[in-house]
C-alpha cells in the first residue's frame, strides 16, 4: 500500500459507528416519536449504510417511519441522509476528526420525506456534535519529539491532517519466518491480498506534507474494528532519535559507542557497538514480530488478549553474556509513544538471564486510539445522562508490511444485534469428564471470536444474540444458550460430552 507522505493512518470501521446509534435509539436518546402540534412522526430504528462501497462511497443514516397530520391516515416515509467525514479545526488544539449531516439525498415521498429530512438534519447534527474524535492529539503526540528538536515542535493546529470514508480496497497480511536454523535470514512465509470493509480513515502527516492516500482507500480488513497503519518513515524517526540519544551512554557498566536501528522490509534492522572492560562488543541483525493471540493445551484453544513476540535470534552478537540483554532491552524501552515497544524485552533463548523482563509489547496505539473513541462515546452517551456508551476492544494481529508496521484491532461498541453463524469446536479435559467443547465462534457478520471474547460482549450488553448470554466464571466468560427444552440451538451436543 503507497502511503504517500502519510506518517499514521487509523480506520475505524463503520460497523462501531452502527452499534453507537442502535445504542443512542434503544436508549432513545433519538425518539421514537416527535410531536409538533396535530403533527405526529414515528422513527423507526435507524442505520448507518454505505452507498456504493466499492466505486463512489458514501456514508448515511437511513430513516424509515410514518407521519401523521391529525386525523389523516400515516403516510410512511423513507430518507437517507449522506454523513460527511471532515476534520474540525479546534483554536491552541489539535484538530479533531468530525462527521456532519451534508444533505438529504434521497427522501420518499418528496413532501414529507422532505419536511421529516429537514427536522431530521438538525437533530442528528447535534448529535454529532458530541461525536467529535479526538484521535490527532494522540498520533501527533507519538512522533512529535522524533521528527522534530525539542525548541522547533510545531504547533498542533499545524499539522497536516485528512478524515475521510475508505472505500473497499484491498491491504497486503504477510507472514514471515526463516529457514530452519538461520534466524538471520527472514523471509515472507506467506503474503495474501485481505479484501477491506467501508471506514472511517484518519490520517496524520508533517505540516506542510499532504495526509492524503492515493484514491482514498479504506485500510480496514473485513471483520476488523480498527486498524492502526505506522509508515515505515514515521517508524525510522522515532527509532533513529532514541537510538541516537544513547550514544555516550553506559547501560550495565557498558559504553555506548554506536547504535542504529531503522525498519526492515520485515522487522526491525539494529547493529551497533559498545565497549566494556576494555573488550567492544558488536551486535547487527533483524528483530522479527510475532503476533500471538491462541494457544492450545490438552486440544483446547486457550486465548490471550493479543501480544506481539518479539524475536531476536536473528541478532549476531559477538559475545554471549547476561548484560547484553539488558543493555538492548534498554533500547527498546526507551520508544516512546509510537508505543507497541514501550513494555518491549526480548523473546529468544537469553530471555531466561534477565528475570525481571516482562515478556509481551503491547499494539500500535491502541491504548491511545481506544482511549479517543471511548471519550468521543462517553460525549455521547452523556445526551442520555449515561457514563459512557459501552466499548470494548480485543488485539487480533499485526506485521510489518514493507517497513510499515500493522496492527488490527477487535472492536465494538454500543448494542449490536447478531447471530451465531458457526460454532468450531475443540475438546477439553478435566479431572472426571472430557469431550467436546466450544473453541471459536463466527457470527453472521463475518466476526470470528473465542467464547472469552464474545461472552464478554455479551454480559456487557454491547452484543445481543436471542437465546445466548455471556457468563462470568473464575477462569474469565464463556457463552451459553439460555435455558430452554430445545437441544438444537446447543453450542455442543450433550452427548459429546463425557462424564467418567
Amino acid at each position: 500500500m503507497d502511503l504517500g507522505q502519510v506518517k499514521i493512518a487509523v480506520g475505524i470501521n463503520v460497523d462501531i459507528i452502527k452499534g453507537i446509534v442502535t445504542h443512542l435509539y434503544v436508549t432513545e436518546v433519538i425518539p421514537p416519536t416527535f410531536e409538533f402540534g396535530n403533527i405526529l412522526i414515528h422513527i423507526d430504528e435507524p442505520s448507518i449504510e454505505v452507498r456504493d462501497p466499492a466505486t463512489d462511497a458514501r456514508l448515511g443514516l437511513h430513516i424509515t417511519g410514518s407521519f401523521e397530520n391529525g386525523d389523516d391516515e400515516a403516510t410512511p416515509f423513507d430518507i437517507w441522509m449522506k454523513l460527511k467525514p471532515f476534520v474540525k479545526t479546534v483554536s491552541g488544539s489539535a484538530p479533531v476528526a468530525s462527521l456532519s449531516v451534508e444533505e438529504v439525498e434521497e427522501a420518499t415521498p418528496e413532501d414529507i420525506g422532505g419536511l421529516v429530512g429537514t427536522f431530521a438534519i438538525g437533530m442528528i447534527n447535534d448529535i454529532l456534535q458530541n461525536m467529535d474524535i479526538p484521535i490527532y492529539n494522540s498520533l501527533i503526540g507519538g512522533i512529535e519529539s522524533a521528527a522534530f528538536d525539542e525548541d522547533a515542535i510545531p504547533e498542533r493546529s499545524t499539522w497536516s491532517t485528512d478524515f475521510y470514508l475508505g472505500a473497499i480496497s484491498e491491504i497486503e497480511h504477510v507472514q514471515v519466518g526463516f529457514p530452519p536454523g538461520q534466524p538471520q535470514n527472514p523471509q515472507v512465509n506467506s503474503s495474501t491480498m485481505r479484501t477491506t470493509t467501508p471506514a472511517l480513515i484518519a490520517t496524520l502527516s508533517l505540516p506542510g506534507e499532504s495526509a492524503q492516500i492515493i484514491d482514498n482507500p479504506s485500510i480496514v480488513p473485513n471483520h476488523t474494528g480498527i486498524q492502526v497503519i505506522i509508515s515505515r518513515d514515521a517508524m525510522n524517526l522515532v527509532l533513529q532519535k532514541n537510538a541516537e540519544s544513547k550514544i555516550g551512554e553506559e547501560i550495565e557498566g557498558a559504553k555506548i559507542n554506536a547504535m542504529q536501528m531503522s525498519m526492515h522490509d520485515l522487522g526491525i534492522q539494529i547493529s551497533g557497538e559498545a565497549e566494556k572492560s576494555d573488550a567492544t562488543i558488536e551486535w547487527d541483525g533483524i528483530l522479527l514480530l510475532f503476533f500471538r493471540k491462541f494457544y492450545n493445551v490438552k486440544g483446547s484453544i486457550r486465548w490471550h488478549d493479543g501480544f506481539v513476540d518479539v524475536f531476536t535470534s536473528g541478532i549476531d552478537v559477538d559475545v554471549d553474556i547476561p548484560w547484553y540483554v539488558k543493555l538492548l532491552r534498554a533500547f527498546l524501552f526507551i520508544l516512546g509513544p509510537i508505543g507497541w515497544i514501550l513494555d518491549a524485552t526480548l523473546i529468544a533463548p537469553k530471555i531466561s538471564e534477565a528475570e525481571e523482563a516482562p515478556d509481551l509489547v503491547r499494539g500500535a496505539f491502541r491504548k491511545e486510539v481506544g482511549e479517543a473513541l471511548q471519550e468521543m462515546i462517553g460525549n455521547v452517551g452523556g445526551l442520555s445522562g449515561e457514563d459512557a456508551i459501552p466499548f470494548m476492544d480485543f488485539g487480533q494481529d499485526s506485521w510489518v508490511m514493507n517497513g510499515h508496521y500493522t496492527h488490527s484491532i477487535l472492536a465494538f461498541a454500543g448494542y449490536n444485534r447478531e447471530q451465531i453463524a458457526t460454532v468450531e469446536h475443540d475438546t477439553f479435559e478435566i479431572p472426571g469428564a472430557h469431550g467436546a467443547s466450544v473453541g471459536m465462534l463466527t457470527l453472521e457478520s463475518g466476526y470470528r471470536l473465542h467464547p472469552q471474547e464474545l461472552g464478554r460482549l455479551l454480559k456487557s450488553t454491547i452484543m445481543n444474540i436471542p437465546n445466548a448470554h455471556g457468563v462470568e466464571a473464575d477462569f474469565g466468560f464463556y457463552v451459553r444458550t439460555n435455558p430452554n427444552d430445545e437441544t438444537s440451538d446447543n453450542l455442543v451436543d450433550p452427548a459429546e460430552i463425557h462424564i467418567e
